[in-house]
């Protein structure tokens, strides 16, 4: 990778090792958090997602933006199918919203909405991710936890055939990306507090899901 992909991609690799290997993130992928913790932190994927999708309606319409706003991507969908899996019908009025969550969401709607390089930077941090994993941690979560397809839809894009091929036109439309270069540091330095903004959450979820699950007997 050359360009603005690959920048990016360099300035955020601390702060994206450091997130994959939060305690929480590590004993959920052994199976061993409640599946309460699991259901929760779907939860606030809704927050984020919902928030992130309402900026992408608004970048349709921006001419920098605009290609990274893509509706093959939307989660939101998925999302609240899988709540209400995890939850029941009821599901909206009983899912938590942890303070870490609502901060990160403040964050999205005070600046993606009118901040192209922003969105970008969330917008990578996000859906790249989500591909570039994303199928697999469904499969494995499924595996670990005896989840139906139903409750981790969120994981899989079922719009998008071909995930590498997808990720190789996104980085390539990163590298031509239109903004002047002052647009393109703070991008570069938003990106990293939005990985340190979903680190808080898995901090917050493995305070609130401490204790690892019983061996079965």
């Amino acid at each position: 990778m050359t360009g603005f992909a690959a920048r990016i991609r360099r300035a955020t690799m601390v702060e994206h090792r450091e997130a994959e290997n939060r305690t929480f993130i590590s004993r959920l992928m052994a199976g061993k958090v409640p599946l309460a913790g699991f259901a929760a932190l779907t939860a606030q994927y809704l927050v984020i997602y919902t928030e992130l999708e309402a900026a992408a309606a608004v970048m349709r319409d921006n001419e920098a933006a605009a290609p990274f706003a893509d509706p093959a991507l939307s989660r939101v969908p998925s999302l609240e199918s899988d709540l209400a899996n995890l939850y029941g019908p009821d599901w909206r009025s009983t899912v938590p919203t942890l303070a870490s969550t609502q901060r990160y969401a403040e964050r999205l709607r005070s600046f993606c909405h009118t901040s192209p390089g922003h969105f970008v930077a969330h917008h990578y941090v996000r859906y790249l991710g989500d591909l570039s994993g994303g199928q697999l941690i469904g499969r494995t979560l499924s595996e670990k936890y005896g989840l139906d397809r139903s409750a981790t839809s969120f994981y899989r894009f079922d719009q998008i055939p071909d995930p590498r091929a997808y990720k190789t036109a996104y980085r390539a439309k990163l590298d031509t990306l239109a903004l002047p270069e002052p647009e393109l540091t703070a991008a570069v330095a938003e990106a990293q507090l939005a990985f340190t903004l979903n680190g808080a959450i898995f901090q917050e979820l493995g305070t609130a899901h401490p204790h690892d699950l019983a061996p079965a007997a």
